[in-house]
């Protein structure tokens, strides 16, 4: 990886301003169907395109996901030793040639903006990382479930605001911050872009809103919004031990999930999100909430009990369904 030098790098109101060079790094898993919207976008941005390398991360796919790739003018690697879309991220990030890393997920769309905005972004705020704003792209349906999607998730002004730190859904950051504070942890399946951009803030490196580097997110349907808040739950306490939350913090988080959200705060969040027509489906947001808050409590029981094997070395095919050793 290139070092990001600003003494290399002109503003972009200069006549003639040097761009610096941008390695884009997605992690895939079986994105047959959606992969084709995403490399078109990439390969339609507006930034100098000598200045720009796409490397494409397969993490173990077993569908056609890599045939579909090999189509395109971009760099496909694998990762098959660890199954982690933060390991696939960092392979890309070791193979990666170029001065700024910008990440995105293989279900998204960019605009041709998007780099160009977050390196603009990066530069004038002399900032070290940048996340951008994620819009969300609903079905024809508009159901209850993709609207709180849209309300409570991947809010990266809100996130940079309350935690100091970023998703990988749209992240810009300097090379030169993985050589000085390390990968992603890999062993995580969620929150591990929270864990790195609160550890790299809290090192004093500078994160920023970058409000016009857009990319576009499908919004999810209920079952995949559960398997997202279970995941989401596996990964907390990592998150809570790696942010260095303060314990009544914690607490007070976990004591959250056991009541649903109330109607007047879902209200608040649709309207600072945009999102006109959530009070037509209120008492249905408002349940959606709670099963969410149900299967992240099973996703931190589920971390508490995959610590204790690990501590107590027990075989997880030795472990019924209640958790209790044979």
């Amino acid at each position: 990886m290139n070092t990001l030098r600003k003494e290399n790098i002109a503003t972009f109101n200069s006549q003639l301003p040097i761009f610096p060079t941008v390695s884009i790094i997605v992690p895939v898993y079986n994105a047959e169907k959606n992969i084709d919207t995403l490399i078109a976008s990439l390969l339609n941005l507006d930034y100098p395109k000598e200045l720009l390398e796409i490397i494409l991360v397969d993490n173990n796919s077993d569908d056609r996901t890599k045939e579909v790739i090999r189509r395109y003018p971009v760099k496909l690697l694998e990762e098959t030793r660890i199954q982690s879309s933060y390991a696939a991220r960092n392979k890309g990030i070791k193979n990666a040639k170029h001065e700024i890393l910008a990440f995105t997920d293989s279900d998204c769309m960019v605009t041709p903006q998007w780099v160009r905005e977050g390196v603009t972004t990066l530069i004038s705020k002399s900032a070290d990382l940048a996340g951008g704003r994620v819009a969300f792209i609903y079905s024809k349906q508009k159901t209850a479930a993709e609207l709180y999607d849209s309300i409570t998730n991947l809010h990266t002004e809100s996130s940079i605001e309350r935690m100091n730190a970023a998703t990988t859904a749209n992240l810009l950051v300097k090379s030169f911050l993985f050589e000085r504070i390390g990968l992603f942890p890999d062993s995580v399946t969620s929150g591990g872009d929270i864990q790195w951009t609160s550890r790299a803030t809290r090192a004093g490196f500078i994160l920023t809103h970058a409000p016009e580097a857009i990319v576009y997110h499908p919004t999810r349907r209920l079952k995949e919004l559960l398997k997202k808040d279970f995941r989401v739950g596996a990964g907390l306490l990592g998150v809570f031990v790696n942010t260095k939350k303060p314990l009544p913090g914690i607490v007070f988080s976990l004591a959250k999930l056991f009541f649903p959200r109330r109607l007047s705060s879902l209200r608040k969040a649709a309207r600072e999100r945009g999102v006109i027509d959530a009070d037509e489906k209120i008492f249905r947001l408002w349940c959606i909430s709670y099963a969410c808050n149900i299967s992240r409590i099973l996703g931190i029981l589920s971390s508490v009990g995959s610590i204790y094997r690990k501590k107590n070395k027990i075989p997880s095919n030795l472990i019924l369904k209640n958790n209790t050793p044979l």
